[in-house]
């Protein structure tokens, strides 16, 4: 086994802001927020000053009450967050063009306590991929 602390880039930690948003759609308009999600996303990367990575899912399973998503955003701090959705930036969605069909939204920040631990899994996936 490597030890991957002797590693030079594994010795730095690198703290983040992690954006956690959760909304649940109306009934039958899931479509319509699945467009606007995808049009919205195709804009994203390196035009977004700060945003390190973006990762959007839906729940599986019953739909019953509306489509649950999620997004999962990595920033370099708050100031990056506040930069994109301004003064609102603890509450506000992940969908703009998309709110009257929106039920409920949570939006949550954490802190990254893991990050080394999420380096070293990358590393040792990208390892096992080029043997």
């Amino acid at each position: 086994m490597t030890d991957l602390s002797a590693h030079h880039e594994f010795a730095t930690f690198r703290a983040v802001i992690l954006r956690v948003t959760r909304s649940r759609v109306v009934p039958g308009h899931e479509e319509h927020v699945l467009s606007v999600l995808r049009d919205l996303t195709a804009g994203m990367g390196a035009s977004i000053h700060g945003l390190h990575s973006a990762s959007f899912g839906r729940a599986m399973g019953e739909r019953d009450q509306g489509m649950s998503l999620i997004s999962i955003t990595e920033w370099d701090n708050v100031e990056a967050i506040r930069a994109v959705y301004g003064d609102r930036w603890a509450d506000r969605t992940i969908l703009p063009g998309a709110d009257e069909y929106i039920l409920e939204t949570t939006v949550e920040h954490f802190e990254s306590t893991l990050e080394d631990v999420s380096t070293i899994v990358e590393h040792r996936r990208q390892e096992s991929q080029h043997p």
